[in-house]
């Protein structure tokens, strides 16, 4: 109380009124200590156990030196008493420092954690593309510094990517054009321009860097799943990435590379990996309901208990793919590379015309033997 009062002192008139105040509760604070204090803990043992003697009208040298033993004796034993004391209030003033230091500096952290957060969504809205990059980096720091505001700043990556890159936007492919027109040719005698260059395709290098960002973030316990669902990432990088048990249902993925990404749990349903690299990746528990696989790379894949019903597997290389128990009822197999691959049962698929087997793997579609 008598802290928390001075602070507020100090907060409110400053130097020339709280300085004086904390000299004056200083030296209020010892004296009560060296005197009342003294004796009210040590009185009953100091004060009469070793009382001094009175001296008679005629003392003798002997009475003397006792009487000066005795005074020697009840002032060292009244000095232990208040070193002690004065040792027991230092050690508490110094852990109080300690705790109000400790949480001074936990306040001044969470500011700063609020202002740079703050700050990077500022960045985040700016037109400039190498601010809102910037931005986004500035929030990896916060999360990795800041167990506590890791899942604020995934939800705002992830909210980011799917307000910037909507499944229904197409991916940019500018083509340099003609001063005369993308069907014009250039008039007589003039050198005809360079064939037009293609550009990158892909998401935005602002979306590319919030995907990075995601999939490289702190591995720690999180209540809601990433929610990258109705995205376009068409050619996006998620190499090695942890997207556990996150929301890509409706994604469109085409052409993308995802290879050795952790996708455990997640949610694909009617997602579009078509083309997509997804070598090594981990798929186990995975939802690819009616997921579009077409033509895709999933060699070395866990599909283990995965859901693959419906799914569009055609002419996909699943090459020493691990496959027991995937649902793959009704799903389509055909001219599907399934060499090498464990677990494998056909059984209730809905087409596998060309499917490719080892000669023991694999129960042949219609037929329910080994």
């Amino acid at each position: 109380m008598l802290a928390t009062w001075w602070v507020g002192v100090w907060r409110r008139f400053g130097w020339w009124v709280g300085g004086p105040l904390a000299v004056v509760g200083a030296l209020a604070v010892l004296l009560f200590v060296l005197f009342p204090m003294t004796w009210w803990v040590a009185g009953p043992t100091v004060y009469e156990g070793l009382a001094v003697p009175e001296l008679g009208p005629s003392p003798s040298v002997e009475e003397r030196a006792a009487r000066a033993t005795a005074a020697k004796e009840n002032a060292a034993a009244v000095n232990a008493v208040r070193q002690t004391l004065l040792q027991g209030f230092g050690g508490t003033a110094a852990l109080t420092a300690l705790v109000f230091t400790a949480r001074s500096y936990l306040l001044n952290q969470r500011g700063q954690y609020t202002q740079r957060y703050k700050d990077a969504i500022e960045q985040l809205s700016s037109e400039q593309m190498a601010a809102r990059i910037g931005g986004i980096y500035a929030l990896e720091h916060v999360m990795r510094e800041s167990e506590r505001d890791h899942e604020t700043v995934v939800e705002v990556l992830a909210a980011f990517v799917r307000e910037n890159a909507p499944r229904n936007t197409v991916t940019p492919q500018s083509v340099v054009s003609s001063p005369w027109g993308q069907r014009m040719h250039p008039p007589t005698g003039v050198e005809e321009p360079a064939a037009p260059v293609e550009a990158k395709k892909g998401p935005p290098t602002d979306v590319q860097t919030a995907l990075t960002v995601i999939g490289r973030r702190p591995k720690r316990p999180e209540k809601n799943r990433v929610d990258l669902s109705n995205t376009n990432l068409q050619q996006a990088n998620l190499r090695r990435a942890n997207l556990q048990n996150a929301n890509l249902r409706e994604a469109n993925l085409q052409n993308a590379y995802l290879t050795e990404a952790d996708l455990q749990e997640a949610d694909l349903r009617e997602a579009n990996l078509q083309n997509a690299r997804v070598g090594g990746v981990n798929l186990q528990n995975g939802n690819l309901y009616k997921t579009n696989l077409k033509n895709a790379k999933l060699g070395i894949a866990n599909l283990q208990n995965a859901n693959l019903r419906e799914a569009n597997l055609q002419n996909a290389y699943i090459r020493r793919a691990v496959l027991q128990h995937a649902y793959l009822d009704e799903a389509k197999l055909d001219y599907a590379d399934l060499r090498g691959a464990t677990g494998v049962d056909l059984t209730g698929v809905a087409s596998q015309e060309g499917v490719v087997l080892d000669s023991d793997n694999g129960k042949p579609f219609g037929d329910g033997s080994g």
